[in-house]
């Protein structure tokens, strides 16, 4: 499934997803724009993708499948493995696990890696934002 939508004012794209609706995981593949002002900033000359944008991205992607505006209440672990740059590494997947909980909030489990690197792992829990 393609889909040219782009997220966090142009800084990625998704370029394909791929569901197990009985297991809840979602695999979204996406494209980084590597000419994106972040990495300008972050850093000159050796760009990477920052932590914090990582976890947006995460949220973007949750709330664009499921079509509801969410909000991170609790952010259980978050590792950070090895740095996202957008040269070397332009394109990266992000498996969501996700699980319903009694208190009404989403718990996913995200990987973000390619291949056989992995970048980041994160357990949080969402819930629908006013």
């Amino acid at each position: 499934m393609k889909n040219k939508q782009q997220f966090l004012n142009d800084l990625y794209a998704i370029e394909n997803i791929q569901e197990d609706s009985v297991n809840q995981v979602l695999i979204m593949r996406v494209k980084l724009n590597s000419s994106h002002e972040i990495f300008k900033g972050h850093f000159p000359g050796n760009p990477i993708l920052p932590g914090v944008c990582t976890i947006q991205i995460v949220k973007e992607l949750l709330s664009h499948h499921l079509k509801k505006n969410l909000m991170l209440k609790n952010a259980g672990t978050i590792k950070y493995i090895a740095f996202i740059s957008p040269e070397s590494n332009p394109v990266i997947d992000i498996e969501l696990r996700l699980k319903d909980t009694e208190d009404e909030l989403l718990s996913c489990k995200a990987k973000v890696f390619h291949e056989a690197t992995v970048f980041c792992s994160f357990r949080g829990e969402y819930l629908e934002a006013p």
